[in-house]
């Protein structure tokens, strides 16, 4: 049976320069998997005597929410809004408040400056490791963090400080794989 809580998440492109190296992968604590939609038309009159027909025209892409762990420095918080900032070629302010104009101009960058492959593995525990049978992997082109949800602050209990991050992409595709070529040497062997 497959346990929902073996998965690793990776990134690739601009968005691995506003992260440590394996920093998504330890810290990733919850992955939404893209759910597959269908955009239909209709068509009327096809057939005598049968009404409207819908017919498939075009896949649908939705959005997919990537949510992590933060660690005291709120490394990925910083990475994710310096990510989201890059969109707009308008970055954080590192260390003390700087002259910021009020009537800055706000510019676009080009979306190839800042999109990124991210990919979402389903992993399953082998013989070596947790997560070293991996029988599908979702890659999402061209993703960028389109919105950064509300970080909650609260006094009471103490609990690990989240965010979580909606993520837009152009398409995505799958890579399946066989677990089951991933056997332990020691039963090849006896």
């Amino acid at each position: 049976m497959s346990f929902s809580n073996n998965f690793v998440v990776s990134f690739e492109g601009p968005a691995t320069s506003y992260f440590e190296s394996d920093e998504i992968e330890y810290f990733c604590d919850e992955a939404q998997l893209p759910n597959i939609n269908t955009a239909t038309g209709t068509q009327n009159g096809l057939y005598l005597g049968l009404g409207s027909v819908d017919y498939p025209h075009t896949r649908v892409f939705t959005e997919f929410q990537l949510s992590f762990m933060l660690d005291a420095n709120l490394s990925i918080l910083k990475g994710l809004n310096f990510w989201h900032s890059s969109i707009f070629n308008e970055f954080p302010v590192i260390g003390g408040r700087e002259n910021i104009l009020e009537d800055r101009p706000t510019r676009l960058a080009y979306m190839d400056d800042y999109v990124s492959t991210i990919k979402i593995t389903k992993t399953e525990s082998g013989p070596e490791s947790t997560t070293q049978r991996r029988p599908i992997t979702y890659v999402m082109e061209r993703s960028y963090p389109y919105a950064i949800d509300a970080v909650p602050l609260q006094f009471g209990s103490s609990q690990i400080t989240k965010v979580t991050a909606q993520f837009k992409y152009q398409r995505h595709y799958t890579i399946n794989r066989d677990f089951t070529a991933v056997q332990d040497k020691a039963l090849i062997q006896n």
